[in-house]
């Protein structure tokens, strides 16, 4: 079992909108038109970000979406290894394997953070953060709408 390993990234911030930039929200606007579904893609809050090897991989809700290998994505590790001096890789070996940490976006405020990959995978795909008691009963959220 994995450590759940947080760690904050004071002073590293994206853009609101770096979601839209890396083309995440397209290419699910994108895929839903295929699969004739009405309405657009409602972009949640927290994004996740990560490689498989030389592929840029983005995470929001249940969809999960190979990006283009196009700046500002491909800037992202070496940017991230320098604010961080190579502790914590966001890249893995190669495209069969995942990383070590999933770099965590909030869009409403652009703060950032790592965590451990399976952590904040589990933390981007959730709907409704909630707060999970001992007595597995979990009624109490954690983030306002």
């Amino acid at each position: 079992m994995s450590e759940n390993v947080l760690i904050p990234l004071a002073g590293f911030r994206l853009p609101a909108d770096f979601a839209w930039q890396v083309g995440f929200v397209a290419l699910v606007d994108e895929q839903l038109r295929r699969l004739r579904a009405t309405g657009r893609f409602l972009p949640p809050r927290f994004f996740g970000y990560f490689f498989r090897g030389d592929l840029p991989v983005g995470v929001a809700g249940s969809w999960t979406v190979s990006l283009d290998a196009v700046p500002p994505m491909t800037q992202l590790p070496q940017v991230l290894e320098r604010f961080t001096h190579g502790q914590y890789p966001i890249v893995s070996a190669s495209r069969g394997t995942k990383p070590e940490f999933l770099l965590v976006h909030d869009r409403r405020d652009g703060a950032c953070w790592l965590w451990s990959f399976a952590d904040g995978l589990t933390f981007i795909e959730s709907a409704e953060p909630v707060l999970s008691h001992s007595d597995g009963v979990t009624n109490q959220k954690l983030l306002g709408p």
